[in-house]
């Protein structure tokens, strides 16, 4: 019960005498002797030697991982109900007053499998098997048809991050042991079952909200994140991947940015205009090591960076043009992706189109082609990245702006990347882009990789919520429990993997905005005699309404002492500029 310092996986898998009845089907009476005998396995006047006229051969065996493996005895929703970085957990509340966690004693809601198989025959395809250099097969499967012998599942970033989706591989759960035990978080909006469709908590007993340790974890991390923060990618850069040695600093990467001389990994991030320093102008190198030195070392640097920079192309959520929302998705246009071959060494693949990748460095090849675990032929499906089509590219565009439709407008860019708190299933089981990506899938159809992904060989069904089998899992949402084995697999594009490489570019509102007015004159009877209608174009400045208040100033600025202290400011924040105007013809409206 606990774990070592290397968070080795340890936990508790204690049930009642009813519940594992129902989970391990217990013995019928004479099963006994389809299995081997004392005297049959061995001599007792020869210790360790068969008897004579008998062999060795395996009875029994058990089987202990994670429940995303195939064949389990209650196969959950892959990685929505179970975390392969899990490192404790517990089955059920102990016996000295602790509040029973709602589902926390049923084995469908624990984060591994204990399996239980008999060879009475002494053959059977589940025997345990190992490839030539010793590894087991696992993940999909048990043997070298169906088992994946490597699979990376989980990664931490080999340089630093550049978009709020790459988080997603936080371990963010950390040594919380009670269910949920979801992962990919961040980014992510599946609903779980343990919780309601309307609700990000269903507490029960006398705990408070702070000591209830079972929440949608996925939509509180996206409420907190994505509203407040966002990666600049101002950092300190590597050589090369996974290299310890600095190219760059951090001051070097932003003088570089100042003076024009390297864009960021974000490209699309600009200076401000004061921060622009012409590189070929005199003293422009050490103007920009000062402005830099400056606001790194500011007590709100953090704050002050972000109100500095302008983006190029931010693309507001609530669109509902397919033709903009295809274009932004499909940007991947000719990319190489780096992946890992079975000898851990880097490659790179080909040029391809619409290629989306859940780490930096993809886990395998892309899927659909021989992957590195070199047993069966699909496995990349499941380990790999997976390329679209265009028809994919715009299914997916269509079904995101019919969410859009459905949802919006969005308030906020959380409020887009989260499901909707409601007791309307269609709308509380998945965020925007989540839906749209599970229909895409659905009306492309689940053939090629994803194919493989939902083949029966490789992938299991879950358990019906009314199941008897399931009695006391307290599924309160059971329809997001609906799903493969496989679900979550780095194969299996989800929401995040389509947020990681615009997610520093989306916005829920514009800062530029057309404006139309239109006046008419009348005689002393109403009758109109003259009409017209004017446009403007003004955008939302960084400068405050009163200029005495700095621009860098926030009304979220910790101390107060740096926040704006004019109440004009404080009323009305910050300055719109009239970019443009014009008189219209009647024919333009």
């Amino acid at each position: 019960n606990g774990s070592s310092s290397k968070q080795l996986l340890a936990g508790r898998m204690q049930f009642d005498q009813t519940s594992a009845n129902q989970y391990w089907t217990p013995m019928n009476a004479g099963d006994e002797d389809d299995y081997p005998t004392a005297a049959e396995l061995s001599d007792p006047t020869n210790p360790g030697n068969p008897a004579a006229g008998s062999s060795w051969r395996p009875f029994f065996a058990t089987v202990f991982g994670t429940r995303i493996a195939s064949g389990p005895q209650m196969p959950a929703k892959g990685f929505l109900q179970s975390s392969p970085t899990v490192n404790t957990f517990r089955t059920e509340a102990n016996s000295a007053g602790q509040e029973t966690f709602i589902g926390m004693n049923h084995p469908v809601n624990a984060p591994c499998d204990y399996k239980f198989v008999s060879f009475p025959s002494g053959n059977s395809d589940e025997m345990p098997n190992v490839t030539n250099d010793g590894a087991g097969f696992i993940v999909t499967g048990f043997t070298a048809a169906n088992g994946l012998s490597r699979a990376i599942v989980a990664g931490a970033p080999l340089r630093p991050i550049a978009s709020l989706g790459e988080l997603q591989n936080w371990d963010l759960r950390g040594q919380n042991q009670f269910p949920p035990f979801q992962y990919n978080i961040i980014g992510n909006s599946d609903a779980v079952p343990l919780i309601p469709p309307n609700a990000v908590l269903q507490k029960s007993g006398s705990l408070t909200d702070a000591q209830w340790l079972q929440h949608d974890d996925a939509y509180c991390a996206n409420h907190l994140l994505f509203d407040d923060w966002f990666a600049s990618s101002i950092a300190p850069q590597p050589s090369t991947f996974g290299n310890s040695a600095v190219a760059k600093t951090i001051n070097e990467t932003y003088e570089q940015f100042l003076t024009g001389q390297a864009p960021l990994v974000n490209r699309a991030y600009q200076p401000i205009f004061e921060d622009r320093f012409n590189i070929a102008q005199p003293n422009a190198a050490a103007l920009a090591a000062t402005r830099a030195s400056a606001n790194l070392t500011s007590v709100n640097s953090w704050q002050k960076i972000a109100s500095r920079l302008e983006v190029k192309g931010m693309f507001n959520v609530n669109s509902t043009s397919v033709s903009a929302w295809r274009a932004l998705l499909g940007h991947a246009r000719n990319h190489k992706v780096p992946y890992t071959t079975a000898n851990s060494i880097t490659n790179l693949s080909n040029s391809v189109d619409y290629p989306f990748s859940r780490f930096p460095v993809a886990g395998d090849t892309e899927a659909g082609q021989q992957g590195m675990s070199g047993f069966f032929d699909r496995s990349s499906s499941f380990t790999g990245y997976q390329v679209f089509t265009d028809e994919m590219i715009v299914k997916l565009a269509e079904n995101v702006v019919e969410q859009v439709r459905l949802r919006g407008p969005f308030l906020s860019l959380s409020e887009f990347v989260n499901r909707q708190l409601s007791n309307n299933n269609n709308l509380a089981l998945a965020g925007a882009i989540q839906t749209a990506l599970n229909a895409m899938v659905s009306e492309v159809g689940m053939t090629g990789a994803y194919g493989d992904l939902s083949d029966p060989d490789y992938s299991e069904d879950t358990i019906p919520a009314n199941d008897p089998r399931m009695v006391g899992a307290g599924y309160l949402f059971p329809e997001a429990s609906v799903g493969k084995s496989t679900y979550g697999l780095p194969g299996w594009i989800r929401q995040a993997d389509i947020l990681t490489p615009i997610a520093p570019i989306l916005t829920a509102r514009d800062d530029t905005f057309t404006i139309r007015a239109y006046g008419d004159a009348r005689d002393y009877a109403g009758n109109i005699i003259a009409k017209s209608w004017c446009e403007a174009t003004v955008q939302r400045s960084r400068d405050y309404v009163d200029p005495s208040d700095k621009a860098d100033l926030s009304t979220q600025s910790i101390p107060a002492a740096n926040q704006p202290s004019s109440l004009t400011n404080q009323i009305f924040g910050r300055r719109f500029k009239l970019i443009s105007f014009r008189w219209l013809n009647a024919n333009e409206v």
